[in-house]
């Protein structure tokens, strides 16, 4: 049993591995957009399917933890780590009966940035020059942008329903990320926020919208790279 865990997870170049963390991408996505749904109050029937998917996820996301904290050595070494502490914060909310604390719950999201680091290594362990593997590395760096925008809008979403529940711009975590993209790509909001903890999410909303678009204008410039003269 542990040598499986240890080619799941120390043996990152491993097919085994792949599949098992594609999985836990997969969930993790769809965690959050349980999540996401549920703060939407026409939804509200749903609320059944939106907890079990929470229970579902919730569960396969403490097996993975176990499994870590295995084959982890010493034992504190993943449960102190950045990942480790992302990883205990997604399930306990739950066991500890604080499922209906949407500000605990929507700490899930960080998981993405597990998912970020997953795609920064596929990106740096394409070290061919072929034309096929140069094109495969621009797609990644795509993925890596979007996937970043999402997490980005997630949690600028997430806190703005948080800090502004008294306005109908916020009245869901998908309103409030709406307001964020607005934010991203205009930097003036359509709402302006009402509290002070808002103004102060409106201000690091901008900034990251400014980071967002550096990152962007990297991402255009490898492509006409690419196009132009086949770099990377």
């Amino acid at each position: 049993m542990k040598a499986f865990l240890n080619k799941v997870f120390l043996e990152t170049n491993s097919l085994a591995s792949f599949k098992v963390n594609n999985f836990f991408a997969f969930l993790t996505l769809v965690s959050i957009l349980s999540l996401v749904l549920e703060t939407v109050e026409s939804l509200s029937p749903y609320g059944k399917i939106f907890l079990i998917v929470e229970w579902v996820s919730v569960i396969l996301f403490s097996f993975e933890y176990l499994g870590r904290l295995i084959v982890s050595n010493p034992k504190l070494k993943y449960s102190l780590s950045f990942f480790g502490i992302i990883d205990l914060v997604a399930i306990l909310p739950t066991f500890f009966g604080l499922g209906n604390f949407t500000f605990l719950k929507s700490a899930r999201a960080l998981r993405i940035i597990r998912m970020l680091r997953m795609l920064r290594l596929a990106k740096l362990g394409r070290g061919g020059l072929t034309q096929d593997e140069n094109s495969s590395v621009l797609s990644l760096n795509i993925l890596i942008y979007f996937s970043t925008l999402i997490f980005a809008l997630l949690i600028t979403g997430t806190a703005m329903y948080l800090v502004e529940p008294d306005l109908s711009a916020f009245s869901s975590i998908p309103s409030g990320m709406w307001w964020s993209l607005k934010v991203f790509m205009a930097g003036v909001p359509v709402v302006v926020p009402e509290t002070e903890l808002g103004e102060v999410f409106f201000v690091l909303t901008r900034f990251i919208g400014l980071l967002l678009l550096g990152l962007l204008v990297g991402v255009v410039g490898n492509v006409f790279r690419a196009m132009l003269g086949g770099g990377k």
